[in-house]
């Protein structure tokens, strides 16, 4: 995979975070990828939010960035004759996150708007012939995997299980990957789960 040439992404982001209280948090997701006979995919979110920027006079509610990068990959019920995972997705993105802070309950619901690359490879079989091709090339073409626009919507619930760590009850995000050329946008829905660690 081609993760370097996500590395623009990364250097637009890192700097929101600099002098800033942050949690940082890992997930285990699902990816459903909303195309014909796609399995669903699975792997490893892992970033950081900074939940004080912006906030200072707002006790019930928390604005600041955050940053991710997701590694997405494998299915064995659609897979490459070649020895590949049929179906890859890294991705680096970033955007601002809102909390919400509950007075009476240990839960932090919050939402999230993101942006960023995706270096997408999906496989394809057609009849007896495996298909190699990115998100929104026609199907039944065979295209080599490169990097792709994505947006994607986020909503999650954290419940704190500790003084400084939450349980990440459940984290549901809906992404368009816009390919290049015209070609259609491709949908994906990740469900995920995981552990967060705020920072003092």
């Amino acid at each position: 995979m081609r993760l370097w040439k996500l590395f623009p992404f990364l250097l637009l982001l890192v700097p929101s975070f600099a002098m800033a209280q942050i949690g940082l948090y890992g997930e285990f997701s699902t990816t459903d990828i909303r195309a014909a006979n796609e399995p669903e995919i699975y792997g490893i979110t892992f970033g950081g939010f900074d939940e004080k920027s912006f906030s200072r006079h707002l006790a019930f509610l928390s604005v600041g960035p955050d940053f991710r990068v997701s590694l997405q990959s494998g299915s064995t019920g659609n897979s490459n004759p070649g020895g590949e995972p049929a179906q890859s997705l890294i991705s680096v993105q970033g955007g601002p996150r809102v909390a919400f802070k509950l007075p009476v309950a240990a839960l932090h619901p919050y939402v999230e708007g993101l942006i960023g690359g995706v270096d997408s490879q999906i496989g394809e079989v057609v009849g007896d012939t495996y298909f190699h091709k990115v998100a929104g090339s026609p199907p039944g073409t065979d295209a080599n995997g490169g990097i792709s626009l994505s947006g994607q919507a986020l909503g999650g619930l954290d419940l704190k299980v500790r003084p400084r760590v939450d349980w990440r009850v459940v984290e549901v995000g809906y992404a368009r990957l816009f390919g290049s050329s015209g070609s259609p946008s491709l949908g994906i829905v990740t469900f995920s789960t995981g552990i967060v660690v705020r920072l003092p």
